[in-house]
């Protein structure tokens, strides 16, 4: 089993152990399972999936990193939020102004900003929606 935690500058988001865990990393999704070897990633925007017996849970998850070390697992995230604390509408929402951002975006630091919303509104309605890839039921 893994001891995992998901932190984020506000909170625990979650503590609990695990039989695995996929982690959005920027070199790609990463499957963390009892006996991994020591790793430090830093942790990209997307879907972060928490297997435990027949129950996963989803988290929809952007920066920070990722440290594995002897069997416990440190998610650090700028932001963490579980399938069911999601609003499905104000994902929808700020989707929305995501892509009116992108329109009006005076900069190429702007359009990059509204860009990075618009990823992780979408993500957060997907999660919301429940239509996250499901590898196991």
């Amino acid at each position: 089993m893994l001891d995992l935690e998901v932190i984020t500058p506000e909170r625990l988001a979650f503590s609990e152990q695990a039989d695995s865990i996929t982690i959005p990393a920027l070199e790609g999704e990463i499957g963390i399972l009892p006996g991994h070897a020591p790793l430090l990633v830093q942790l990209a925007t997307g879907e972060l999936r928490i297997q435990s017996g027949d129950r996963t849970e989803f988290f929809a998850v952007s920066g920070g990193f990722v440290e594995v070390l002897r069997n416990r697992v440190h998610v650090f995230a700028e932001t963490a939020e579980m399938q069911g604390e999601i609003s499905a509408e104000r994902a929808r929402q700020a989707a929305e102004k995501a892509r009116k951002d992108m329109q009006k975006a005076a900069s190429p630091a702007d359009l990059e900003q509204a860009q990075a919303a618009l990823r992780r509104a979408l993500l957060r309605l997907r999660i919301a929606e429940g239509m996250s890839r499901r590898r196991s039921k």
